[in-house]
């Protein structure tokens, strides 16, 4: 679409126009030749049609209404301005501009917060628009203020809406996911400073709301149209590049009508109550406003707040859930009077009767604790943060009232804080901060916290003991004199961890650490060892089967009284006095406790490249034709689950949480075109291929993570190593020959070690872990990324064709700086803060790492400006223990420049002209993009129908519709109610782990954990209702068949059907089920069986790839899956890329091929 002068949006011939409007009732504009599309709603809620204009069409957005209209920018909208320049606009002085925050209240109307959040511009004022090189940010100045617009300020959902009265003005309005960034300025000669909203008082309220939407409006008294189309141009152009929608339609302001007339004076009996309530009203002004003005709303939340039954629990679950329903988008214009009866009812009806309610009661390895979150400008209130226990939470006898999660954000939700910020962070540290008359104060924090910026704060009142009392239960942590050091001993205890079994320290030895001659390097630094039986206890303690089965871990990750490390398993131990044997590399600090916490154990775990991986195989020596190989074999995988029900098991089974009963599942042959597994196919691939494009994570077979201990029988040499390999069936494999070891991050050539694995019986007893020697002139985990045994855990490859054959590297020398110089006193909290400060202030790892990506593309890895910065890396990464940075901010900007300012490809990088590099991540990139491109384009998008499978209709289900559908109900309940908590979308994306609101990368095992723990207690509460009325296997069948029947029949959009429902009966479902169906075997003949030379697939090789004609076999019979092993072996001996070409052209064809059957 073309924007034209007098606000006239040409639509050229054969053009969708998307419309929004609030009725299905859309009248057609009187274009005769529109076609209307009325199926879909957009992020308001407001209901989407289209129409198809086949002729040329110009729409007067003046006159748009009741309507919105979405823009689709030309190019020449996108490209309005040089974004490579700074471009300042001065408003004149006939130009009468409003800005204003507040939130819209309907699809029609605008209300501002206050009148102090909303500035005018007169005849006299200075005010300028400022808009950014690259399109970085966008800025309104005015007299003293100026705002700061960027990207991840805007919800990018729902956009910008545009209203356009006259030529000579236009209002629009920005919906917000962040205040914007606010500097002041009492004279504009001076510059602007940074503002932020600081608690000083108990009773002060510094903090700004959560606006939800920023009103700007400007109006030029002279009629100069050019200038206002020249304004609206330019914001158009600053949206478009950041693929923000832009709608045109009516909004009106309503004047002198502010959100905050009346005060927020609801009071609350409880700490919960109040909580709840500023938990809502975080979410932005829109709830503000209905809760405040809306008279009936207002007498019901007192009411709830006030009652006369204190239920903690029942206020909780009204504000948590109103909280959801607002969220959703649908429900933006969400009227919360009208949801409140229905949350009440099914409070009492479902919740309390729920399993995930009695699962929520009685969780010991988590907790529940309140979340606020600190923004420049706002307290935002958040569900309270449910997480791993640890030893201080343990300790303290009510968790949920005296403690407080605590983390701080910019405006945009990042992490990162500039310099200017700084300050506001450490006043909170040094400070605290008051909330509903608690005063919460710093206590301390996780090690992976202090990089996102995560503290735990504690109220005294409520833990009924002092800080400095809590803190000398924790340990004496007074022998480590570097602050940095000290600061890093005591997050010991807050280590996520599980309890299991008191050992008395009196039954504990200590041994000493092997090192080498020179005493430079440590051997056993921070690993131990524990006798099998004790072993057995320990994995007893935590639930586990150990007569029957369940994987028994040979190295765990613990924490003991002031130790912490691995210990591994030794036999040797059993029947002595002291089976739990520690060495003082693994001993930090002081400290009574006797509780052996397990953070983690050894398991099976599946490996993935990542693009420092790659770059390293790359350096030495591994083929580009081998890496796109093991790239393509990956996406081979995925795309073979839609044309192989046995592929889709394999998938299914290996990325989806463990819970559904596949044994008996796997007897259905249709798993790709039946619609709950589709469906869990296409996001499972779908967010996996966007895992190998965005960061090259590739998954790789006869690879692992494994945990590095030593060998205490001292029988390895230096450069060998022992693995033993277990499968899910639990037989052992002792690795033979050269296998590749690196551990991440790794940067540095030497990073990436070949060892050879040997095999020697007296380390049999270890398994599924990385055995190295006690030998040598160093410990090969300190050569590889300075790593030692206290749980790292290592990237271990024994795939050939990904083991380097040229020598190692010389390692780097980790210790080789010097080293900080300890203080000749105790430690204080002060220097403790100081640190903190520092790190946070300093945290430049995400951005140094980026910058090496582009040097070694540039310049190689090996090359001097990849292995300074390598190194630099590394001593960022160990700065929370060192408190020494390598760079300041002014080297880092020179680093920068040294990277010039392009950008390769694969990095996807905005804000960067992009180049195509031809690098392997280069050609991983667009090998994967182009496979990921056929697949989207033709399975995505599409309405997935879902269809009843008749045979699975088993007679008399009719008899059971009734009790299926009051069972598939309570299901659907239980469903909504785990979905909802952890901020999943639906049933699919539950299933897949992904997806969601609160998920960290480093939460996932958790919300893995749990959720399986959730679904599996549900499922079996299900299991039972549903054999409640059987006697018969007749009657089981018919009943599985009516809740597969009421599960597949219900109107629910796709997000709240549960299509699982039916599956958890899948022995009675498929009882009578034949195994081998048509459609299996014509997948399985494309897949294995054999083509001849007259066969379709041999006239496409001859027309597509006639090269490939001549390496087939003699007698012209092959197998599709023969044909690709040919491309890929080709490719790998002879370094041929062409093949690779070649073997992209053919998975594109099972793609192609897997659509044309999944349509059938």
């Amino acid at each position: 679409m073309e924007l034209e002068h007098g606000n006239i949006l040409c639509v050229s011939s054969n053009t969708e126009v998307v419309f929004c409007k609030h009725s299905l009732n859309c009248n057609s504009s009187e274009n005769t030749n529109a076609s209307t599309n009325q199926n879909e709603i957009n992020g308001f809620g407001l209901t989407i049609f289209k129409e198809i204009y086949y002729t040329t069409k110009k729409i007067n957005i003046n006159q748009l209404s009741s309507v919105w209209c979405l823009l689709n920018p030309s190019e020449r909208l996108k490209t309005f301005r040089n974004d490579k320049n700074y471009d300042q606009i001065l408003l004149q002085q006939d130009q009468n501009v409003t800005l204003a925050f507040g939130s819209l209240i309907s699809s029609s109307q605008f209300k501002c917060a206050a009148s102090k959040f909303c500035f005018t511009k007169g005849p006299n004022s200075i005010w300028n628009l400022y808009f950014a090189k690259y399109n970085s940010f966008l800025s309104i100045n005015t007299e003293f203020i100026k705002f700061q617009l960027k990207r991840d300020h805007i919800d990018i959902h729902r956009g910008v809406i545009i209203s356009a009265r006259s030529s000579h003005d236009f209002i629009m309005h920005v919906c917000l996911r962040g205040n914007l960034e606010e500097y002041t300025s009492k004279n504009r000669q001076f510059g602007y400073e940074r503002q932020f909203c600081l608690q000083n008082t108990r009773d002060e309220q510094p903090w700004q709301s959560c606006f939800s939407a920023m009103h700007f409006s400007i109006h030029n008294e002279q009629k100069n149209t050019n200038s206002i189309y020249q304004i609206l141009c330019y914001f158009i152009q600053f949206f478009s590049y950041h693929s923000i929608p832009i709608h045109f339609g009516s909004i009106e302001f309503l004047y002198e009508n502010f959100i905050y007339r009346n005060n927020l004076l609801i009071p609350a009996n409880t700490f919960i109550g109040q909580y709840a309530c500023h938990m809502l009203t975080s979410v932005g002004c829109q709830i503000y406003d209905q809760i405040v003005n809306d008279d009936i709303l207002n007498n019901n939340m007192f009411y709830l707040l006030n009652g006369n039954n204190n239920d903690d629990d029942f206020v909780y679950y009204i504000f948590e859930r109103l909280r959801r329903l607002t969220l959703s988008s649908e429900n933006y214009f969400l009227q919360l009077l009208h949801e409140l009866p229905t949350i009440r009812n099914n409070y009492y009806d479902s919740y309390l009767q729920s399993t995930f309610y009695q699962m929520d009661m009685v969780w010991t390895k988590y907790v529940r604790i309140p979340w606020f979150c600190f923004t420049p400008t706002r307290l935002i209130i958040k569900p309270f943060k449910f997480m791993r226990s640890n030893r201080v939470f343990r300790y303290i006898s009510n968790v949920t009232q005296s403690m407080g999660f605590v983390e701080f954000r910019d405006d945009t939700g990042s992490a990162s804080l500039s310099k200017e910020l700084v300050p506001f962070l450490q006043h909170y540290l040094q400070n605290g901060f008051w909330f509903a008359d608690r005063h919460y104060i710093y206590l301390h924090h996780a090690q992976s916290q202090i990089r996102q910026k995560q503290f735990y704060f504690y109220c005294e009142h409520e833990g009924n003991m002092t800080r400095e009392a809590l803190e000398a239960w924790m340990g004496n942590f007074d022998r480590e004199k570097l602050p940095a050091k000290n600061t890093a001993r005591r997050t010991q205890p807050f280590s996520s961890t599980e309890a299991t079994i008191e050992i008395d320290k009196k039954l504990v030895g200590l041994i000493p650490d092997l090192k080498t001659t020179d005493g430079k390097y440590n051997f056993t630094d921070g690993v131990g060892q524990i006798s099998s039986e004790l072993n057995l206890l320990i994995h007893e303690s935590i639930g586990k089967n150990v007569n029957d089965g369940d994987y028994i871990s040979s190295v765990l990750q613990i924490r003991y009284g002031g130790c912490k490390g691995t210990i591994a398993v030794n036999p040797l131990l059993d029947g002595k006095e002291k089976q739990l044997l520690i060495r003082p590399s693994m001993n930090k600090f002081e400290c009574e406790h006797q509780m052996l916490e397990l953070c983690k154990r050894s398991l099976r775990r599946h490996l993935c490249l990542n693009r420092e991986v790659i770059n390293l195989l790359s350096y030495r020596g591994i083929s580009n034709a081998h890496i796109l190989v093991v790239q393509l074999r990956n996406i081979l995988w995925l795309m073979a689950s839609f044309v192989s029900n046995q592929s889709a098991l394999y998938v299914l089974r290996e990325k989806i949480l463990h819970v559904l009963p596949w044994s008996k599942i796997s007897f259905y042959s249709h798993l790709s075109k039946e619609p709950f597994f589709h469906r869990l196919l296409l996001t499972t691939v779908t967010n996996n291929l966007c895992q190998i494009i965005t960061r090259a994570h590739i998954r790789v077979s006869k690879a692992r993570y494994m945990f590095g201990t030593v060998d205490e029988y001292k029988v390895l040499k230096e450069g060998q190593v022992f693995v033993q390999i277990t499968n899910e069936y639990g037989s052992k494999t002792v690795l033979e020959g050269p296998i590749a070891i690196t551990k991440n991050p790794c940067h540095h050539p030497g990073d990436l070690r070949v060892l050879e694995a040997v095999n020697n019986s007296y380390l049999h007893h270890l398994y599924d872990v990385l055995v190295f020697p006690q030998q040598g002139s160093r410990p090969h985990a300190n050569e590889i990324s300075g790593s030692d045994l206290d749980g790292d855990e290592y990237s271990v490859i024994w795939n050939s064709e990904l083991v380097p054959t040229s020598p190692n590297p010389i390692p780097y020398d980790y210790d080789s700086g010097p080293s900080p110089k300890p203080l000749n006193r105790v430690v204080t909290r002060n220097d403790r803060l100081k640190v903190i400060s520092d790190i946070c202030e300093q945290d430049n790892l995400g951005r140094l790492s980026n910058i090496h990506l582009v040097l070694a593309d540039k310049f190689g890895i090996d090359h001097e400006k990849a292995i300074n910065l390598a190194a630099g890396i590394s001593q960022e990464l160990d700065s929370v223990k060192s408190s020494q940075h390598p760079y300041t901010s002014e080297q880092i900007k020179q680093i920068i420049l040294t990277a010039d300012k392009t950008r390769p490809d694969f990095m996807q990088a905005s804000g960067y002209k992009e180049y195509q590099s031809e690098k392997i991540l280069g050609k991983l990139f667009r090998s994967a993009r182009r496979l990921s491109d056929t697949f989207k384009n033709l399975f995505l998008n599409n309405n997935n129908e879902i269809f009843l499978d008749k045979s699975l209709l088993h007679n008399g289900y009719e008899e059971y519709i009734g009790s299926a559908r009051n069972l598939y109900k309570q299901y659907e309940y239980e469903m909504l109610e785990i979905i909802g908590s952890y901020g999943f979308s639906n049933e699919i994306d539950l299933f897949c782990c992904i997806d969601s609101h609160n998920m960290k990368a480093n939460e996932r095992s958790d919300i893995q954990q749990t959720a399986q723990e959730l679904l599996r207690a549900v499922f079996q509460n299900i299991q039972k209702n549903f054999h409640d009325d059987l006697v018969s296997l007749h009657q089981a069948k018919a009943k599985a068949a009516a809740c597969y029947y009421v599960a597949y029949t219900d109107t629910n959009d796709k997000d709240k059907s549960m299509l699982s429902f039916p599956w958890l009966f899948a022995s009675q479902l498929l009882a009578d089920y034949s195994v081998i169906s048509e459609d299996e075997q014509q997948t399985n003949d494309f897949m294995e069986n054999t083509f001849i030379s007259d066969s379709i697939l041999n006239d496409y090789l001859k027309q597509q790839l006639p090269s490939l004609i001549n390496l087939l076999p003699n007698d012209n019979q092959f197998t599709f899956m023969e044909l690709l092993e040919i491309c890929f072996q080709n490719a790998c001996v002879t370094n041929n890329e062409k093949m690779i070409n070649h073997a992209e052209i053919l998975i594109e064809l099972l793609i192609k091929t897997a659509k044309t059957i999944h349509s059938n």
